[in-house]
C-alpha cells in the first residue's frame, strides 16, 4: 500500500524528470527511472518480508472482564532470509496491542509477550494478528493477516454480594416488601410423596418406598428451599435495542447472583426464559453458567416468553430485565402467577439510550421511547407488589454496586 512518503518520493522524480528534459541530461533520465522504480521494487520487497512467517500462541482458557491477560506468541520464520521491521498488531479478547520486531534469523523462532488490557465479555476462538512490513525504506507497506488458535472465554466481572435472600434486606431501596420462603426447614411432616427427578438420593424413604413399589420421599413443611431461577433479559426492540453498557450490567448482576450461589453450594437454574432454564436443569457449579453468560446477546426479536411455567414447584423466579414497555404488564404473566414470590431486577435504560444518540433524558425523546416512563415503573411496581412480588430499580449501571447490596 502507497504511503505518503511514496507521493512524494514519485514528486521528486517528476520534478527531475522535468529538470532532465529541460537540459537533455542523459544521466538525469536514468536517476529518474531509478527513482520512479524504487517504490515498485518496495512494495515487492514489502510483501516478501511477511511471507514464510507463522504464529503460534501458548494461551487459552478463561478470564474476566476488565482483567489482563498476557499471552506468549511464537513466530517461526520458515525462509532462509532474515525478516526485517515486522510490525505487528494483536487483537484479542476483545483488547488490541502493538508489537514492532526489528529482526526475525532464517530458519529460526522468536517468542514474544504480549499483554492485553481490558478484556470485554465474549467467547474468543483465537487471535487474530495482521503484520505489516515498510521495509526497507517505508516507500510501501504490505499486511497480512494471521488467524491464531487460542479459544478463550471471556466471562462477565462479578461483584461478591454479602446478604442472602431471606437477609431481611428487602425492605430497603427500591425493593416492595413482601415475604419470601426462607432456606430453613422444619420438622412438621407432610407425608409421603413419589421421587422426583430433583430430589436428593439421599432423601429417598426405603421403607416407604419397599412398600409402595415405587421410590418415595418424606415431605415436611418448610422443606423446600428458595430455588432461584435467573431469567436474563435479551429482548432487543425494533429498533430500540438494549444500550450496551444497560446489557452488561445486567449479565454482570446474573454472574454476581450465580457466583453467590455457587459459593454456598446451592442449586439454581439460569436461561433467557422459562423454557431455557428448564432445558439448562439444576446445578450447583457456576462454570456453565459463567460460560453461557460469557456468550450471550441482546439479540432477541421478541421480548422473553413469561406463559411457561417452571418445572418445579419451589422455584423462584428472579427476573433480569431492561425497561422495555413490553413488560409494563409483568405482573399479569402466567409465570408470575404460578410463582408470585419472584424477584424482578429493572434496569432503567432511558437514560443510558438518550447519552448513546445525544439526546435528552426524557421519556418521549426517540431514544427513551421504547422503555418505561416513572409512572409506568410505578405501576409496575405496584402492580409487582399486590401479587407478592418484589422489585428492584437499577437507575444507571454505576449504581449496579450499590443496589447489588440489598439481594
Amino acid at each position: 500500500m502507497p504511503s505518503r512518503k511514496t507521493f512524494l518520493w514519485l514528486l521528486a522524480a517528476l520534478v527531475l524528470y522535468l529538470i532532465a528534459w529541460n537540459i537533455g541530461s542523459g544521466w538525469l533520465y536514468v536517476l529518474t527511472a531509478m527513482l520512479a522504480a524504487f517504490p515498485l521494487a518496495s512494495l515487492f520487497m514489502g510483501r516478501a518480508n511477511i511471507r514464510g512467517l507463522d504464529a503460534h500462541m501458548s494461551t487459552g482458557g478463561s478470564a474476566c472482564a476488565g482483567d489482563s491477560l498476557t499471552t506468549t506468541i511464537e513466530f517461526a520464520n520458515r525462509s532462509r532470509l532474515p525478516r526485517f521491521f515486522i510490525s505487528i498488531e494483536c487483537s484479542y479478547g476483545g483488547s488490541r496491542e502493538s508489537l514492532f520486531v526489528p529482526r526475525i534469523g532464517g530458519r529460526s523462532t522468536k517468542q514474544l509477550e504480549m499483554t492485553f488490557a481490558g478484556l470485554k465479555r465474549g467467547l474468543y476462538g483465537g487471535a487474530e494478528l495482521r503484520l505489516g512490513s515498510g521495509a526497507p525504506m517505508g516507500l510501501t507497506r504490505s499486511r497480512r493477516n494471521i488467524h491464531c488458535q487460542g479459544p478463550l472465554a471471556v466471562y462477565p466481572s462479578w461483584s461478591r454480594l454479602g446478604n442472602d435472600w431471606s437477609a431481611g434486606q428487602w425492605d430497603l431501596g427500591h425493593v416492595a416488601s413482601s415475604s419470601l420462603p426462607s432456606r430453613s426447614a422444619s420438622s412438621d411432616y407432610l407425608g409421603v410423596r413419589d421421587y422426583r427427578s430433583d430430589d436428593s438420593p439421599r432423601s429417598i424413604h426405603w421403607r416407604s418406598t419397599a412398600r409402595r413399589g415405587s421410590l418415595s420421599v418424606v415431605e415436611y413443611s418448610r422443606q423446600s428451599v428458595v430455588l432461584p431461577v435467573f431469567l436474563l433479559d435479551t429482548f432487543s426492540g425494533d429498533g430500540r435495542p438494549t444500550p450496551e453498557p444497560v446489557f452488561e450490567a445486567m449479565v454482570s448482576t446474573v454472574a454476581s447472583l450465580v457466583q453467590r450461589e455457587t459459593a454456598n453450594n446451592r442449586r439454581f437454574a439460569i436461561g433467557r426464559d422459562p423454557e431455557a432454564a428448564a432445558g439448562f436443569k439444576l446445578t450447583r457449579e457456576s462454570e456453565a453458567a459463567m460460560f453461557w453468560l460469557a456468550g450471550v446477546e441482546a439479540g432477541a426479536d421478541r421480548p422473553m416468553e413469561l406463559e411457561d411455567h417452571l418445572p418445579w414447584p419451589e422455584a423462584t423466579p428472579v427476573l433480569i430485565i431492561a425497561s422495555h414497555r413490553e413488560y409494563g404488564d409483568l405482573y399479569e404473566r402466567a409465570l408470575l402467577a404460578a410463582h408470585p414470590h419472584a424477584a424482578v431486577i429493572v434496569f432503567d435504560a432511558r437514560a443510558a439510550a438518550a447519552d448513546a444518540r445525544d439526546g435528552a433524558i426524557t421519556g418521549h425523546t426517540p431514544a427513551a421511547r421504547g422503555f418505561m416512563d416513572d409512572s409506568a415503573l410505578a405501576a409496575l411496581e405496584s402492580g409487582l407488589e399486590a401479587i407478592g412480588s418484589r422489585m428492584l430499580l437499577v437507575n444507571e449501571p454505576e449504581e449496579l454496586a450499590q443496589c447489588l447490596h440489598f439481594l
